[in-house]
């Protein structure tokens, strides 16, 4: 059965983002979708994470939708800072996968630093972002490779390792509640 949200991607506020993937994809990176279900170029914070995980190769959908602890839990704190999924866009500081649908994998550094480029295409077609969040330590690396035009803030990753450990938790949701506060 066919994703709905396929149908999806040459929307307005989606069809930037599949010109530059689909670029990415005709020189060999494999590259999932964007949700559609997301803001799109029109969202005012990008939350970066590090790359695809076993369930977005599955999906091949960027998503807090995805089957995977990170995933709900991702769409839990947005929900819980009152955040609008037309407000927000996911995506990861290495946009291809380095993981397949049965072993989940780390990027590595030089995955992160030769990534740089493509990240910062992907922030640029943002003409209305007000705010960066990279969540946890790998997206954090790849700032010192990217020129983000707008406020930038860091919490950790929405993974169960980090998201189970109250502390963790708690500064991931004060994050995403200071989105809320930059963006509206």
């Amino acid at each position: 059965m066919s994703d709905p949200r396929l149908a999806l991607l040459s929307k307005p506020h989606m069809a930037p983002l599949m010109e530059l993937i689909s670029k990415w994809r005709n020189v060999g990176y494999d590259v999932p979708n964007p949700d559609p279900n997301d803001g799109g170029v029109n969202a005012k914070a990008l939350f970066l994470l590090e790359s695809p995980g076993p369930k977005a190769v599955g999906t091949r959908f960027i998503s807090c939708d995805n089957p995977d602890p990170s995933a709900r839990n991702m769409k839990r704190s947005l929900a819980e800072a009152g955040l609008d999924r037309s407000e927000v866009m996911l995506w990861n500081v290495v946009p291809y996968c380095v993981s397949s649908t049965t072993k989940n994998k780390n990027a590595s550094s030089d995955d992160i630093m030769k990534s740089a480029p493509l990240t910062q295409e992907f922030i640029e077609l943002f003409p209305n972002l007000q705010v960066v969040v990279l969540c946890g330590d790998k997206a954090l690396k790849a700032l010192r490779f990217l020129s983000v035009p707008c406020r930038v803030l860091a919490t950790y990753h929405t993974g169960g390792m980090a998201y189970n450990q109250q502390v963790m938790r708690q500064n991931t949701q004060a994050t995403f509640a200071e989105v809320r506060r930059l963006i509206r």
